[in-house]
């Protein structure tokens, strides 16, 4: 059986999913109850994990109103894409120095799982495929403290991320071919081109938060 840790736990995650997939829309009202039916989990480890979600921005209360989603902060989602290209840019590099024949065969498989489920229209699988292929650089820098340290700011840029995957006019195509391109260079183990090519993949946000704002104009706030 779980124990209560572990039903907290499970109603973070779970909730905690929801928002990111925008399953549980930005602006949408919430309540304790409707949360307990749809996750089949009982009050108090979601009334816990309400809690840790206001702290971390994802939720919040309106006085004599209710309990809210948050919406996506454009400023948050700016200052997450600086910190995110100023850090992998020179983790990128260490990688490039510091990977194995064998971890560049983790990587090459992930993306061709990622490609694979690109081709299925998967959107969950494909963002989790992306979120391993950083995160596995990251280890192979050294630097999976820093990847964890990241995981709260990354929040507000992971939730325009996902909704990303949604807007027709922006292709994911793009997404596997800078992740290609990455991978022959880290193969090369070439440190010159590392870097330009990360900045090159982070900055494609600025461009495609228009598109994503013009798609879900309720979802954001500046």
């Amino acid at each position: 059986m779980l124990n209560p840790t572990n039903f907290q736990s499970q109603a973070y995650e779970s909730i905690k999913e929801l928002i990111l997939t925008a399953k549980l829309i930005p602006g949408q009202k919430i309540s304790e109850k409707e949360l307990e039916q749809r996750l089949i989990i009982g009050r108090t480890p979601i009334r816990e994990a309400i809690i840790r979600l206001r702290r971390e921005a994802l939720i919040h209360v309106v006085p004599q109103s209710g309990t809210y989603i948050s919406k996506i902060s454009i400023k948050q989602i700016e200052e997450a894409r600086f910190v995110r290209e100023t850090l992998e840019k020179e983790v990128f590099v260490a990688a490039c120095q510091a990977v194995t024949d064998e971890q560049l065969k983790e990587l090459e498989k992930l993306v061709i799982l990622q490609r694979t489920y690109a081709q299925l229209k998967d959107e969950i699988e494909f963002f989790q495929l992306d979120e391993a292929f950083h995160q596995l650089i990251y280890k192979i820098a050294d630097k999976e403290n820093v990847w964890n340290w990241l995981q709260t700011i990354n929040l507000p840029l992971n939730r325009f991320r996902f909704l990303r995957l949604e807007v027709e006019e922006l292709s994911w195509e793009i997404i596997l071919r800078d992740h290609e391109e990455i991978l022959a260079t880290l193969k090369e183990k070439d440190q010159a081109k590392i870097a330009p090519l990360v900045g090159q993949h982070i900055d494609v946000i600025d461009n495609d938060l228009i598109f994503v704002e013009k798609a879900f104009p309720d979802y954001f706030t500046e």
